[in-house]
């Protein structure tokens, strides 16, 4: 149906990462990758470009963003490539909408269709605290932050004193700009200082499982994927210590059904008071388990690291998954119905993910062969992905691989089974200085 409705339009995908766009593929109208990272190769019928592939550097990208480097060369050049791509009957899918793709949108509205909402209402989904006062106002167990002024520290002093903290910015992403503060000495220095002159403050709560779930929005419902485990600060995948590594489906699977049943609750909730601002579209949560209580963390209002994996894992069950889906949302197709979640979870073996990032702390050229090549030897071996080209700069922090396999990766999310560890932080230990 959504190949129907898309009828003679060139499908373009605009993304972080070209391999991304792979679960799109069945769709005969996909004809464009243009992506920051890792360029799509999977099919000559599509037209691949990552911006990477023209600067030669590979960026940490929770901290380079394409809207702070609008006037650059590079930048120039991407713009103009996609500009051209979409001069004829278009649609154009953001993995994450943005100032640059919603200016390009605009100036081919009369033959491309934007199947992402408007880069201004992106940054509203973006801004925290005003997302979860919402979300708490639903009556969904939430995280207990403060926000507090820069003003006010003496607050955060006292709640240090009382045990560890965690002090985040109001905008973040895949863990940047989030800080464990133990010492209440350490409080100033630690803050992170910007125009709002305000962060969020929760008291560090230990013993949590990480979840991320995906959902879509419809003009008239939202239907909710299955649910993952998420990986978090893993020395040897990332160097931030809350940063993103990736994802354990199989993980997931075993979760009780009082508890899956109030996750899906509580994700419906949000996905209707999303509808109520306006979106349509995939999006997804985090959650914290705590006490076998899910606590929402916080909303991605698009797609996210885990929509590749989650994608093959709803095809492989039989089901829509989160791409095509939001296409389906976005052409304001029907919403189609759906089994519990606690019902599906059960569904499928053993699937995950993990994302390795460069820990050094030089930008470097780095060869992510012989990672890949030793996690190819480990039992579950499926792909590899997103890996650098052997030539390019890798900044600090930057992903260099992504390697799925059929096999459980965690079991508390913060950290990975030995033989899949080992395999990395010993290929981590030889880039140290190269």
């Amino acid at each position: 149906m959504v190949a129907t409705q898309l009828g003679s339009r060139r499908l373009i995908w605009a993304g972080i990462r070209g391999d991304d766009a792979e679960p799109l593929a069945d769709l005969p109208q996909l004809a464009g990758s243009y992506s920051i990272i890792g360029a799509y190769r999977h099919r000559s019928t599509v037209e691949a470009l990552a911006y990477e592939d023209m600067t030669g550097h590979r960026e940490d990208l929770e901290r380079w963003d394409i809207d702070d480097h609008l006037d650059a060369p590079a930048s120039q050049e991407f713009r103009h490539a996609l500009l051209s791509q979409l001069g004829r009957p278009s649609a154009l899918l953001p993995y994450r909408p943005s100032r640059f793709l919603s200016s390009i949108a605009f100036a081919r509205r009369d033959r491309c269709l934007e199947l992402g909402v408007f880069a201004g209402l992106q940054q509203a989904f973006e801004h925290k605290p005003w997302v979860e006062t919402s979300v708490a106002a639903l009556g969904i167990p939430c995280v207990p932050w403060e926000y507090v002024a820069e003003e006010e520290l003496h607050r955060v002093e006292v709640m240090v004193e009382r045990g560890p903290v965690i002090v985040r910015r109001s905008r973040t992403s895949g863990g940047e700009g989030i800080t464990l503060v133990e010492d209440p000495d350490l409080v100033e220095a630690v803050w992170p200082r910007g125009p709002e002159a305000l962060a969020s403050v929760s008291p560090y709560l230990a013993d949590t499982l990480p979840l991320n779930v995906a959902a879509t929005v419809w003009d008239d419902g939202v239907t909710v994927h299955l649910p993952s485990v998420q990986l978090i600060g893993i020395p040897s995948c990332v160097s931030r210590p809350f940063g993103y590594c990736g994802n354990d489906f199989g993980a997931a699977a075993e979760l009780p059904d009082a508890l899956l049943d109030q996750v899906e609750s509580s994700v419906r909730a949000v996905g209707g008071w999303l509808r109520g601002q306006g979106y349509r579209g995939t999006f997804g949560v985090d959650f914290l388990v705590h006490e076998g209580q899910a606590l929402f963390v916080e909303v991605n209002a698009r797609f996210q690291g885990s929509s590749h994996l989650a994608s093959q894992r709803a095809s492989e069950a039989g089901e829509s998954c989160e791409y095509i889906d939001h296409v389906a949302a976005r052409l304001g197709l029907p919403v189609r119905p759906q089994a519990p979640v606690r019902e599906r979870a059960r569904v499928g073996g053993d699937l995950a993910h993990v994302v390795v990032h460069r820990i050094d702390a030089d930008a470097a050229p780095v060869d992510v062969h012989p990672l890949v090549d030793a996690l190819g030897d480990l039992a579950g071996w499926t792909r590899a992905d997103v890996l650098v080209p052997r030539e390019t700069v890798v900044h600090p922090g930057a992903a260099v691989a992504r390697v799925t396999m059929r096999r459980r990766l965690t079991d508390t999310g913060f950290a990975l089974r030995r033989p899949w560890d080992r395999a990395i932080a010993m290929w981590q230990s030889q880039q140290v200085g190269a």
